[in-house]
């Protein structure tokens, strides 16, 4: 941007990002540029419309500058703003979690139109805490447990949980998938009626070519599926029978070349009713299946 005046309204800082990204070839160019400008203020989109003719102060102004640099060289809208909305919800994030994307909602959909009357749900690997936090919003009687290995992604979850006002309802636990729940064993192990995950799923030496805005900015602990990019499904399935109730519901979501070798994963473990289902863009996205009753 030729002008980087701090002597601009918030229109005109909306236009001349919005000129910026469309010159870089940016998808949403101008969406991307007004979600920037009404955060700079805090603003919804109404009260950006209602004071788009103020002038922006220079500490806002230098903030755009530097928020223009970053989305130039890649880094995601919701990265540089600290939150993003799945859901309907808005979710606070930081380099500790995935970024949400609308993708996983097909997880939260299934779980509604195959488990309405669900009691109990665990999301192992639960990042932002976007999966079950919008479970329980859409299930005002239910309970959760929340499982993630990292520490400093398990506070986002909170942090999310306490605003979005289920932390009486979501237990979190610290550790490597069912090992976070402790070493209860046979009958003591807790059982749910619904298990969910988005586990990473990239194969390892697939990273390197991901879009800069997933290789650079989510963590590689969320990404990293091993060699075959199976590695945490094959886990996850050997164990999950003892942790789900008769007739529990276990949904994954998956890479959009593996449903094949996840639902014969499922398979060989003696799961039923599997199905696979696409996104609004019309991949493959999910996989489910059922505990025998």
């Amino acid at each position: 941007m030729a002008d980087r005046s701090p002597a601009l309204s918030y229109q005109q800082w909306q236009y001349e990002l919005g000129q910026a990204f469309t010159a870089a070839h940016i998808d949403n160019p101008m969406l991307d540029a007004r979600v920037l400008v009404a955060a700079v203020n805090h603003m919804s989109e109404t009260q950006l419309v209602l004071h788009g003719e103020d002038i922006v102060p220079p500490a806002q102004s230098q903030q755009l500058c530097l928020w223009l640099d970053a989305r130039l060289a890649g880094t995601p809208v919701s990265r540089l703003i600290g939150h993003r909305e799945f859901y309907g919800l808005d979710f606070k994030i930081n380099a500790h979690v995935l970024d949400p994307r609308p993708d996983s909602e097909t997880v939260v959909d299934a779980v509604m139109a195959q488990q309405p009357a669900a009691k109990s749900v665990l999301d192992l690997g639960t990042g932002s805490g976007c999966l079950i936090i919008s479970i329980l919003h859409q299930l005002p009687d239910a309970c959760g447990v929340a499982v993630d290995k990292s520490p400093a992604a398990l506070r986002v979850a909170r942090l999310n949980a306490h605003r979005l006002k289920v932390r009486s309802r979501l237990a979190l636990r610290q550790g490597h998938w069912f090992a976070g729940l402790g070493s209860n064993s046979g009958d003591k192990r807790p059982q749910f009626d619904v298990i969910v995950s988005n586990p990473p799923y990239i194969a390892s030496h697939e990273i390197a070519a991901l879009q800069v805005n997933v290789r650079d900015h989510d963590p590689r602990l969320a990404l990293d599926g091993g060699a075959d990019g199976l590695r945490d499904y094959r886990h996850i399935i050997a164990k999950a029978e003892a942790y789900l109730k008769p007739a529990g519901g276990l949904y994954f979501e998956i890479g959009h070349r593996q449903a094949d070798e996840v639902v014969a994963l499922l398979r060989r473990a003696g799961y039923e009713n599997i199905h696979v289902k696409r996104d609004l863009a019309g991949l493959d996205r999910l996989v489910a299946a059922m505990k025998k009753n």
